[in-house]
């Protein structure tokens, strides 16, 4: 358990994102891509489908995913209003892009393939987050958000 900023945490496993990447990846095999971006000490940690070739060199993938933060962060301006983003979902001609929090450090990018509707495994996604980071029932406010 961790208490921060009054709200206590209860970790459920300790967030191995390296594995964390490959338990994104079995979720089905148009899953291109898994990362992981942590705002506490900027590093990057990814894994790529078997088979599947690289866009990305390893310095785009961490400016990709540290624009995908920024991104994010500015969403967060708007929550008083609409509440705090869940995801976003982006289609581009080449991948499918999820991104979306995990806990108060760090941000999850997935690509899939073009062809393959995202929103497909969006809810397997959350709660495979779910096991690591999130206390049941937490909703975290705006501005506890550590972005």
């Amino acid at each position: 358990m961790i208490i921060l900023n009054n709200y206590l945490y209860i970790i459920k496993k300790p967030m191995d994102y390296n594995k964390f990447c490959d338990e994104v990846l079995k979720i089905n095999p148009k899953v291109r891509f898994a990362g992981v971006y942590t705002t506490a000490n900027g590093n990057v940690y990814y894994k790529m489908q078997k088979g599947i070739q690289k866009i990305f060199s390893d310095e785009q993938t961490k400016d990709s995913l540290v624009h995908g933060y920024m991104r994010w962060k500015s969403r967060l301006k708007a929550s008083d209003l609409i509440g705090i983003p869940i995801y976003t979902m982006t289609k581009y001609p080449k991948v499918n892009r999820i991104t979306l929090p995990c806990g108060s450090n760090a941000l999850i990018m997935i690509s899939t393939q073009p062809d393959f509707e995202p929103s497909v495994i969006i809810d397997d996604v959350c709660n495979l987050r779910k096991q690591y980071l999130d206390p049941e029932g937490y909703q975290p406010p705006a501005h506890q958000i550590n972005f």
